[in-house]
């Protein structure tokens, strides 16, 4: 199976269930209310993606230690967080919608999604120490 496949299939899975979750609460009585959990589960989901994805850019970006791989993970991951934050914000001014409230429901959207980074990478680390270090 060609390696992108494979990422796909492997951990391709998460953000994309994230995101069809999202779409079906999105216009619910449901979306604020679980708008943290919403945040917290897709940086969770992308960092699960993109820790496997550094393998996939392995041969572009050289062989990572594991701790740079770690680093690397989180950033990207805060990254998408970001961009999904200028994404709403964009929403906001062109089509007029209500996704950001204040400056305080954005910055509970990154500490979500930094949290949900954290989350993963924690799990990736005690999985490794579990296994014996493997």
């Amino acid at each position: 199976m060609k390696p992108l496949i494979r990422l796909l299939l492997h951990a391709g899975w998460a953000p994309l269930a994230v995101l069809v979750f999202h779409r079906l609460i999105q216009h619910t009585p449901f979306r604020e209310p679980l708008d943290f959990v919403m945040h917290y589960s897709g940086g969770l989901a992308i960092t699960y993606f993109l820790w496997h994805a550094l393998d996939f850019f392995g041969h572009w970006l050289g062989q990572l230690t594991l701790f740079a791989r770690y680093l690397f993970a989180f950033a990207l991951a805060c990254t998408v967080g970001v961009f999904w934050e200028f994404g709403e914000f964009a929403s906001d001014i062109f089509l007029h919608t209500h996704i950001q409230y204040s400056i305080g429901e954005t910055m509970r959207d990154l500490i979500a999604d930094a949290t949900g980074a954290t989350t993963t990478l924690m799990l990736l680390l005690l999985g490794r120490w579990l296994r014996g270090g493997k």
